[in-house]
């Protein structure tokens, strides 16, 4: 049975949405799965995922297209019932290759339309993960389970994509669809709603004039241009939406189906050595570390010269300006409903100042987002000043969520990120009123690049250093010391706070005080645990000796899972 032109419509739109999902999906799970047997030597699911992808790109064209029907189905159902990647990615790892097959058989043009789609469903949850809040997941399945609608009522055989089509979704991986990766990777560290929204559009419209470069000699040069205006800060955001459309341009003549086995390695290899590029001493690959603009226009010149600039039929004015129209819709209902722009408080003699490590975006366990989780946990205490370390802005490994972007347009914070790498993970020390940036600096280090920002909040005459240190004792003891260089440099910082992954008693805290004392009279049982298999008591809010800060309480929340580390917390007046 042929399919009408409205159900290749829907499917075309439907694969671009479960292509983008799936990635987002499996590479975050397989990271936070992996990262759980590198710490706790936990096995299963662990590279399980990775096994399963693999394998299922050697056979994905053998099977029914029933059989994909009914594979993006579960799919979708399992994404509608959890957001715990370590076992949700074992299934994209079976999804995202039958995207790939499906890609293959897609009209552009309509495809076009579902990467608007994903872009929107972005904006809709506010530079949060679609799948970690319901609204957003709801329509995220029902997309996808019209892709199975269709995929059923089709008979015959998958086709097997090839090597190039891996290459093109190497590079949509790496973040060229996503307006807050961009931003940050151009050096953009501080954004709020508003310009996020703005952007969006001018990554949709990169996506939607791709045809208009398809059959051209120079887009394959323009693709490879458009990369490497990463290594001239801020031109990234203009050459990576030219990239973007280049590489949409090329996608007709990737449609090829040799080597899909080798493109499905090369997927995995490159995703692992763009996690490396923020943890790659950690993972035995030190050479990556900070370098994933190398890496995408690598990817570039690779999916440049393996693809073909070939014609396409254009879209007609109604397949343009619905996908436009629908993300104004989006656009003006989330400006609506959440802060465009930060809302500065009224100044207060008692200050409520928090330290909380964010673990990444992830909940503590099973790999599952932790947005929607902190922005109901936020909502519930009442926090002037919110340390945050472990802050997500845009990162390959948890599906490029904007953590930033999500506390200031839910609760009108001021805030500054400081990113350690690639700008898109540090610290970021959210605000009632506006902050300044006095230093951000990483602090030396052995292992994973460790940052810390000292910011002044004028309206409270307040100032800070926010830090997140190291994992080895002596690392720690070193990173104390120029941790104290940094607080005591005129205008001297009123607090230290953040994860010291220092016990009390270590050097490490003894260095610290020598200048600063404990807000906390009695420590907390812990600050740190992990299904009480690692408990450790390691953040801290420490005030300097002679500051006029009085401490009124102190507090901490151990029930609180939302990260593997729980919130600690200071009442302080002037």
């Amino acid at each position: 049975m042929k399919l009408s032109e409205w159900e290749k419509k829907v499917l075309g739109m439907s694969v671009g949405i479960l292509l983008a999902s799936s990635m987002r999906i499996f590479v975050s799970g397989a990271y936070a799965s992996l990262e759980k047997t590198f710490f706790y030597g936990i096995m299963f699911p662990s590279g399980l995922g990775i096994v399963l992808f693999l394998l299922f790109s050697f056979i994905v064209g053998k099977i029914q297209r029933k059989t994909g029907a009914i594979i993006v189905g579960i799919y979708a159902l399992v994404s509608l019932i959890t957001d715990a990647t370590e076992y949700t990615h074992l299934i994209a790892a079976l999804a995202l290759p039958v995207a790939l097959a499906v890609l293959k058989e897609a009209e552009i043009r309509y495809v076009l339309m579902g990467f608007v789609g994903d872009l929107a469903l972005r904006v809709l949850a506010v530079g949060g993960e679609p799948i970690d809040f319901i609204h957003t997941r709801v329509l995220l399945v029902i997309f996808i389970l019209a892709l199975a609608y269709v995929l059923w009522k089709e008979e015959g055989q998958l086709k097997s994509p090839g090597f190039e089509l891996y290459g093109f979704a190497v590079l949509i991986n790496l973040g060229l669809v996503y307006p807050n990766a961009i931003m940050r990777y151009s050096g953009i560290k501080t954004y709020y709603l508003t310009q996020f929204v703005a952007y969006s559009f001018v990554v949709a419209l990169a996506i939607l004039i791709s045809p208009y470069l398809t059959g051209k000699k120079f887009t394959p040069f323009l693709l490879i241009g458009g990369a490497l205006t990463l290594f001239v800060q801020p031109l990234g955001i203009i050459g990576m939406p030219v990239a973007l459309a280049s590489a949409l341009a090329l996608l007709e003549g990737a449609k090829k189906s040799r080597f899909g086995i080798l493109g499905a390695l090369y997927f995995v290899v490159v995703s692992v050595l763009a996690i490396g590029a923020y943890v790659g001493r950690d993972i035995g690959i030190p050479f990556m570390e900070d370098h994933l603009e190398a890496l995408i226009t690598f990817s570039a010149i690779v999916y440049a010269f393996s693809s073909k600039s070939v014609s396409i039929k254009r879209p007609n004015t109604k397949e343009v300006a619905v996908p436009i129209v629908g993300l104004v819709i989006v656009s003006l209902l989330v400006l609506a409903a959440f802060h465009p722009s930060p809302i500065t408080a009224e100044k207060k003699t008692e200050i409520i100042v928090w330290s909380y490590n964010l673990h990444q975006g992830f909940a503590p366990y099973k790999g599952s987002f932790n947005g929607n989780e902190l922005i109901n946990l936020l909502k519930t205490y009442n926090s002037d000043i919110i340390a945050a370390q472990e802050v997500v802005g845009g990162m390959i490994g948890d599906g490029y969520q904007d953590v930033p972007l999500l506390l200031s347009a839910y609760f009108g914070y001021h805030y500054e990120y400081t990113p350690a790498v690639e700008g898109t993970y540090g610290v970021a020390t959210f605000s009632r009123w506006p902050l300044e940036i006095i230093e951000e600096r990483n602090l030396k280090s052995i292992g994973q690049a460790r940052p810390a920002q000292k910011v002044k909040i004028k309206s409270v005459n307040l100032t800070l250093v926010n830090v997140h240190m190291g994992l080895s004792p002596e690392e720690r003891a070193l990173q104390a010391e120029e941790l104290l260089e940094v607080a005591l440099k005129d205008p001297m910082a009123d607090i230290i706070l953040g994860d010291t992954n220092a016990e009390p008693g270590e050097k490490a805290i003894k260095i610290l005080l020598n200048e600063y004392y404990d807000a906390f009279t009695e420590r907390p049982p812990y600050t740190f645990n992990w299904g009480n298999v690692d408990i450790e008591n390691i953040d801290y809010i420490l005030i300097r000796k002679g500051s006029t800060l009085k401490v009124k309480d102190y507090g901490w929340l151990l029930d609180v899972e939302v990260s593997d580390h729980r919130p600690i917390y200071v009442s302080v007046s002037k």
